[in-house]
């Protein structure tokens, strides 16, 4: 026991133990690790709606006429409103005839051609009075001779 003791700083071991990794796992994981076989996934279940089902629409889909009329009138970019005046009575058309499909996604084509229409109108009508303004101001300079 002395001898043991002798020299502390070092551990000395009589005989390495040999490891292997069956060793190291619990005997439950090793059952599981011998079943190799892959098993098939489970088939997701998707219910169908039933064959007398009904899409829901929405009730109302705006045409836009008196958004397109006030546009055409005061907008200086004509194009768009004109053709989104002309697309909302084609628009009134397939609503009576119940293609509500293809009536919703005139609407939104109607939409996004009428905001374009308003932004550029917006801009051409601030341009027109700027320079408007400017004009007058740079004609009242110069009747008072003042440039």
């Amino acid at each position: 026991m002395t001898e043991e003791f002798e020299n502390f700083n070092s551990i000395q071991q009589s005989s390495p133990v040999p490891l292997s990794v069956q060793d190291l796992q619990p005997k439950q994981y090793r059952s599981q690790a011998n079943n190799t076989k892959k098993k098939t996934p489970l088939p997701s279940q998707t219910s169908k709606p039933p064959k007398d089902a009904v899409k829901l629409k929405p009730i109302e889909i705006p045409t836009h006429f008196t958004w397109a009329l006030i546009l055409t009138i005061f907008c200086f970019f004509i194009i768009g409103p004109c053709w989104a005046l002309y697309k909302t009575f084609k628009l009134r058309q397939m609503i009576q005839r119940q293609e509500l499909d293809a009536a919703e996604r005139l609407s939104n084509k109607i939409t996004s051609v009428l905001i374009v229409s308003t932004i550029l109108g917006i801009f051409a009508w601030v341009v027109f009075l700027f320079c408007s303004v400017g004009l007058l101001i740079t004609g009242k300079l110069l009747d008072a001779k003042v440039v």
